[in-house]
């Protein structure tokens, strides 16, 4: 009988609070649905259709209103709780703690009366919260503008920032459940938000070594500063974000948004969400959009890639010790012999700091999928570095303020400029891009060897024939533009490459200003010095544009390309374009008619916002032209 009334104690109490508290009015529930934290908890937003929650899981709401209309579900959420129904408490904990802050009989601890719930809270342990930015990676269109996701740490924020224990905390991610490897269906399908995004808790030694290691993507940690109630809050939400998903859209609700709606249910006078744009969620703005809020940041920590790591303890080796630090990665138990021999410990301790990071880098996929074998190779490399008799120094990487993420030039740019061209007079240009940077672009804060341009418009108002007429038409439309010029090391032989989807407008012998849809690949090798930001690239080159107004309606070229970059100053960047094609922009055969090119372009960055260009550019059938203009970012 005792064990009967333990059983059903919950229910009891709840239905006492029924019959004797005091009864919520109608009016109370009404502007209780108004307040902030409940639009948070339920991730109400204002749309023009109306106000919406954007969770589509019908896991997320308990009323067949709920999607619609957040009264009706706080309605259904109060009446549920005081039914006394355990399993809806167990659902949303993070409710019903709210809610005891409204109705005095609401008592229970939902980490009493759930154990699943009690063991995620333990296991996350949070006792402070902090926003990590993962460096752009072009190679995957899912991170190329970057990645932001969270770290719930089980102590409190040091003010060394030297938590060692760091890699067991949680690491609380939102993303895509893709169901393909294809690019162009992940493309298109992220777009359409036809991907189910879901948010997930693993050990952030898994995200260090995906993005850290594997990917040799730096990381920049942002400390929150978030009382414990908060704290607890966020992870009660969590919780319930658990069992319901989001339609993952690339563009809108994206990782770094849904992020920022998690951090405001910690504390509902956050309104970041709101200051994002309607259109696109860049995650170095979210990151601009944190770091902006008073007393939210309280630190930042730079943690490298494993690469940066390594080509930093080798910018000085010959490539005697390159190849000797290669030997120990591959055969250790041969190549350890180069080390045996030197028999100064601090030198010793250099070269074998410096062959783990190699292995680390050089088996990056292994480490991930492969972790037992590897491992067993990876100990004898640090089974001899133990021995040896020398206590490193940390490895000094700290980057210059200006180059922290969020004090890179903003992700939007506008521009005009007026010219000259030969054959028809002066022009002038107006441009807009929305998304997000070039290689002439400053470089602090950006990703140094790689351009990612998104929507980029470009109209031209032209004069006619030497007249006085003038004619405005679409210059160029760039739905995309994408370009990595990764120089080859002697730790990567990374592939250049550039592909580009878009439009433009063709003025040559063949055709008098055609619109033409155009299409561009190019594939080859860059080089450059150590720790530079200057290379050089020699590409191939294939281009196809279509255009009714051809004679021959689709026009092909193909050839090679030489790109080169020079950064002589953060105050300056020139890049320079030489091309040779075989084309058949004639009624000629596939690649008879043989084209140079070549363009210039120097800018000079007064600051982060201004930007000021001279570009010449010549063809020998486009005729040649000269502009000098201004980018304004934004």
């Amino acid at each position: 009988m005792l064990f009967k009334l333990k059983r059903f104690a919950p229910g009891f109490i709840l239905g006492a609070f029924v019959l004797f508290a005091p009864l919520t009015t109608k009016a109370d529930v009404k502007a209780w649905a108004r307040e902030q934290m409940w639009l948070n908890l339920g991730h109400y937003k204002d749309t023009l259709f109306g106000i919406t929650a954007q969770p589509d899981g019908e896991a997320s709401f308990l009323s067949k209103e709920g999607k619609t209309d957040p009264v009706a579900e706080l309605k259904e959420t109060i009446r549920l709780f005081d039914a006394g129904d355990k399993t809806i408490l167990c659902r949303f904990p993070a409710r019903y703690n709210w809610l005891k802050t409204k109705m005095p009989g609401y008592t229970l601890d939902p980490l009493s009366e759930c154990p699943a719930y009690k063991e995620f809270h333990e296991k996350i342990a949070a006792k402070s919260v902090s926003l990590i930015f993962s460096s752009y990676f072009i190679n995957s269109p899912a991170s190329a503008f970057g990645h932001t996701f969270l770290r719930f740490n089980a102590s409190t924020h040091r003010a060394d920032d030297q938590d060692q224990a760091e890699l067991l905390d949680y690491g609380i991610n939102y993303a895509a459940n893709m169901d393909t490897s294809n690019v162009l269906v992940y493309a298109t399908k992220s777009m359409l938000g036809l991907f189910p995004g879901t948010f997930t808790a693993v050990p952030y030694y898994y995200k260090v070594r995906e993005y850290n290691d594997f990917e040799s993507r730096d990381l920049w940690e942002y400390k929150l500063r978030f009382t414990q109630p908060q704290i607890d809050l966020m992870v009660a939400h969590l919780w319930e974000l658990g069992p319901t998903y989001f339609d993952y859209k690339f563009f809108t609700e994206n990782c770094s948004y849904h992020i920022l709606g998690l951090l405001e249910v910690g504390n509902p006078e956050l309104k970041m969400t709101d200051k994002m744009p309607s259109l696109y969620v860049i995650p170095v703005d979210t990151i601009r959009v944190v770091v902006q809020e008073k007393d939210l940041v309280q630190g930042v920590r730079y943690r490298p890639s494993v690469l940066s790591r390594l080509e930093k303890r080798t910018q000085n080796y010959d490539q005697e010790k390159i190849n000797a630090v290669r030997a120990m990665v591959k055969n250790p138990q041969e190549g350890l012999k180069y080390a045996e021999k030197i028999s100064d410990p601090a030198k010793k301790a250099e070269i074998l700091d410096a062959a783990v990071d190699a292995f680390d880098f050089l088996n990056a996929s292994d480490l991930v999928y492969k972790p037992k074998e590897t491992n067993v190779i990876r100990h004898q490399i640090l089974s001899e570095r133990a021995v040896t008799d020398h206590v490193s120094l940390p490895l000094q990487m700290n980057p210059a303020r200006e180059d922290y993420p969020e004090n890179g030039h903003r992700s939007q740019r506008w521009g005009m400029a007026g010219g000259y061209r030969d054959g028809d007079g002066a022009y002038s240009t107006a441009t807009m891009r929305w998304a997000l940077h070039d290689l002439l672009d400053p470089l602090p804060g950006q990703p140094t060897f790689s351009e990612i341009h998104f929507a980029s418009i470009t109209g031209r108002l032209q004069q006619t024939d030497y007249g006085d007429g003038q004619k405005f038409y679409l210059d160029n439309l760039d739905f995309f533009r994408v370009s990595s010029f990764q120089p080859v090391t002697s730790w990567q032989n990374s592939f250049s490459w550039t592909a580009k989807l878009g439009m433009r407008t063709v003025k040559d012998d063949a055709c008098d200003q055609c619109l033409a849809g155009t299409v561009e690949l190019g594939g080859g090798a860059s080089v450059g010095p150590a720790m530079s930001e200057n290379f050089l690239a020699l590409l191939t080159k294939f281009e196809a544009d279509y255009s009714d107004g051809f004679p021959t309606q689709w026009r092909t070229a193909f050839g090679p390309e030489l790109w080169g970059r020079l950064v002589p100053s953060r105050k300056w960047s020139m890049l320079a374009i030489l091309g040779y094609k075989w084309s058949n922009y004639l009624e000629q055969p596939l690649f008879a008619e043989q084209i140079f090119t070549h363009s210039l372009e120097v800018r000079y960055h007064a600051n982060k916002q201004w930007s000021y260009a001279l570009k010449g550019v010549g063809h020998e059938d486009h005729g040649r032209e000269v502009q000098l203009g201004f980018n304004r970012f934004f």
